[in-house]
C-alpha cells in the first residue's frame, strides 16, 4: 500500500491538517476507522461509491463523501477503497471550507454534493483523470481554496480550548473556561457548535488517540496498569472501557493488529 500525506498551503492551514492519497492497497479485507473528533472529505477513485458499516448498519454513499465528527468507530470494505484521495480537516475546520457547521455532521456521513451543489461530479472526474498523486492533491486543494471563508474559522477562545485539549494531559473544562474568560456553560455551547461535540467528549477522544498511537507503536505488550495511568486514565479498567467505546477493541487487541500497515486512525481487521 502506498500512503502519502502532505500539509496544505498556508492559506488552508487554520482549517486543514493534511491532504492524503492511497494507492495500491490495502491488501486485507476490512478496516476499522477510529473517531478523531474532526471531519474528513474522501474521494474514492476506484468506484463512485463509499460504503460504511456502523452501529446503524450498512450505508452507501456517492464516491465523494464527507465523514463528520464521529464518537464511535465504523468499518469499511478495504477492497472497495484501494485508491482514494482525502482531506483531514482540523477540528472545526470544515466550517470554513464546506460552509456547514460541524455539529450538523456529528456522527454522520453526507454526500459532498449536498453542500457543494453540483460541482462534485466534475471535481471527482478531474481527480480521477489526473496522472499523478501530486496533480490529484493539487486539484483538491484548489477546490478547497476556491471555497475558503476565513470568517468561519474557530474563534480565538475555542481554538485555544481545542489546542489545550489536544495535548496528552488536559485540564478540567471548568478551569479551561476560566482561562479563556467564559462561563463553563458558554464554553461548552461555543465549542460544541464550532467543533461538533462537547469539549469533554473531545478531550476523551484525544486522550484515546494518544494512547492508541502509543499502542500502535509498541514493540511488545507494556505493563497495562502503568500504561493506563501514564496516559491519563484512572486505572486499567477505565482505559479498557474507553478503548472499547472508541474502537470496539481492548488495547491488547489493538496491539495484536498493529502489525498490519494501515492509514492514520485506521485499524486493519483480519479476514
Amino acid at each position: 500500500m502506498r500512503y502519502i500525506r502532505q500539509p496544505p498551503s498556508v492559506a488552508l492551514r487554520n482549517s486543514v491538517d493534511h491532504l492524503w492519497c492511497i494507492a495500491d492497497g490495502p491488501t486485507y479485507s476490512a478496516e476499522r476507522i477510529l473517531p478523531t473528533g474532526t471531519t474528513e472529505l474522501v474521494i474514492n477513485l476506484s468506484a463512485d461509491a463509499v460504503t460504511i458499516t456502523n452501529h446503524q448498519g450498512s450505508q452507501r454513499f456517492s464516491g465523494t463523501v464527507v465523514s463528520g465528527p464521529y464518537a464511535r468507530p465504523f468499518d469499511i470494505d478495504a477492497s472497495e477503497h484501494t485508491a482514494m484521495v482525502g482531506v483531514h480537516f482540523k477540528p472545526g475546520g470544515v466550517r470554513a471550507v464546506l460552509g456547514v457547521s460541524p455539529d450538523e455532521l456529528l456522527g454522520a456521513h453526507i454526500n459532498l454534493d449536498a453542500v457543494w451543489n453540483g460541482a462534485v461530479a466534475d471535481l471527482r472526474s478531474e481527480v480521477c483523470a489526473a496522472k499523478s498523486i501530486t496533480q490529484r492533491l493539487a486539484i483538491v486543494e484548489r477546490a478547497l481554496l476556491a471555497r475558503l471563508h476565513d470568517d468561519r474559522e474557530l474563534t480565538r477562545e475555542v481554538a485555544f480550548a481545542v489546542n489545550t485539549l489536544s495535548l496528552g494531559r488536559q485540564p478540567p473544562i471548568e478551569k479551561l473556561a476560566r482561562e479563556v474568560g467564559f462561563s463553563h456553560r458558554r464554553l461548552i455551547q461555543l465549542f460544541t457548535t464550532q467543533v461538533g461535540m462537547p469539549p469533554k467528549r473531545f478531550a476523551r477522544l484525544q486522550r484515546f488517540r494518544h494512547a492508541h498511537d502509543a499502542v500502535s507503536g509498541a514493540l511488545s505488550a507494556p505493563h497495562w496498569s502503568i500504561f493506563a495511568t501514564e496516559h491519563g486514565y484512572a486505572d486499567q479498567s477505565h482505559m479498557i472501557r474507553e478503548f472499547q467505546e472508541f474502537s470496539g477493541m481492548t488495547p491488547a487487541e489493538q496491539l495484536r493488529r498493529s502489525g498490519y500497515v494501515a492509514k492514520d486512525d485506521h485499524i486493519a481487521l483480519e479476514p
